[in-house]
């Protein structure tokens, strides 16, 4: 709770900064400062430390909300970007899924579950230092072209808005049963986290891996077309889920609407920085990551409570019309959008003009 609150306060005032100042600083001291804050759990018990080390890995977290988007955005021509994002994408997930599966291997450690776990978080807290070097070394140092004044993004509100507003309806959707999955698992099928745990695992490495096909759907349906079809592709498969018979066929449901899913993220990600002015890139990656989290875990609260009462179904329905509710409001709203012109600064003009001139070249 203290990483997450800490992560949405910080990203607000973070995301002014690096519109106006910048990315690379701020990416920075978030890996600086987040190494630490994984390392405090393997040395230390105690409470306090503990809330206090989530503070401080809470507002890494907010640095790199704040500017990861938009650097990458600002890096990379307007026709590379859903590449861009893909790999990012990719990367992320992969390693997060190959993270999950670290608890199936703690009974190969010679010490016991809770030292095992704290050696886990040591070992990665001082890995994680290497990620402050490689961006010192390897990343450009990009600013804005124009620094944005003031705190509300104006010359983009209006794309914000829309895109958050359809963002919103996903996450309240996601929320009401996707991070209960386990426990769903249990209720419905007396499964522990021994089999979703796996699972879980394997669902992040697959849409990691099912994501590097964004990219060809973008140039084949374009970015709004190709979020549209494979979110809507990915709800009938969450449909379906509460009507399967077995724990495996459930378990098939879940992951490939996981993959479908999340193929969306790395196109909608570049469909909001191509709207975006380059200095409130920033500022709109962390208002529309504030309307993902908090309705997410506001409504994860009512899933628990259904789950609770004995409902196992209904999550899954209401997940359901609110996806399909957020992709009908997202078509309407964005289906001219790719018509329009990407926002872009004279540099990035030139970056694209240039790259198109290489490949005429070939």
């Amino acid at each position: 709770t203290t990483f997450g609150i800490a992560a949405v306060l910080f990203s607000i005032p973070f995301s002014v900064l690096s519109d106006r100042y910048g990315r690379k600083l701020l990416m920075f001291l978030g890996a600086l400062i987040s190494a630490p804050a994984m390392i405090v759990p393997g040395l230390t018990a105690d409470f306090l430390i503990l809330e206090v080390s989530a503070l401080v890995g809470g507002v890494a977290e907010a640095m790199f909300i704040a500017t990861w988007n938009a650097y990458l955005a600002d890096a990379t021509p307007v026709g590379d970007r859903p590449a861009a994002f893909s790999l990012s994408f990719v990367v992320f997930t992969a390693v997060s899924g190959i993270g999950s599966f670290l608890p199936a291997v703690f009974p190969l450690f010679p010490v016991d579950f809770l030292q095992a776990h704290r050696t886990t978080f040591l070992l990665l807290g001082l890995a994680g230092l290497l990620t402050p070097a490689a961006i010192q070394f390897w990343a450009s140092d990009i600013k804005p072209a124009q620094s944005h004044r003031g705190i509300l993004p104006r010359k983009s509100l209006g794309v914000i808005v829309k895109f958050s507003a359809a963002n919103l309806m996903i996450a309240l959707g996601a929320g009401l049963i996707i991070p209960l999955i386990p426990t769903w698992f249990y209720l419905r099928f007396n499964l522990t986290d021994v089999f979703s745990g796996p699972l879980i695992a394997v669902s992040s490495i697959t849409m990691g891996a099912a994501a590097i096909a964004s990219p060809g759907i973008a140039r084949r349906m374009g970015l709004v077309l190709g979020i549209v079809i494979t979110q809507f592709a990915s709800t009938i498969f969450m449909l379906v889920i509460p009507f399967s018979p077995d724990s495996l066929s459930a378990a098939g449901f879940y992951v490939v609407r996981a993959m479908l899913m999340n193929m969306s993220v790395p196109l909608a990600d570049s469909l909001l920085m191509n709207l975006i002015a380059q200095d409130e890139r920033a500022m709109a990656s962390a208002l529309n990551v504030i309307a993902w989290r908090l309705p997410n875990a506001a409504s994860t609260v009512v899933g628990a409570s259904l789950l609770n009462a004995g409902d196992l179904s209904l999550p899954f329905y209401a997940c359901t019309v609110l996806y399909v509710a957020s992709i009908s409001l997202f078509y309407a709203l964005f289906r001219n959008a790719e018509k329009k012109p990407a926002l872009q600064t004279t540099r990035e003009a030139r970056a694209n003009s240039n790259a198109q001139e290489l490949k005429e070249t070939h």
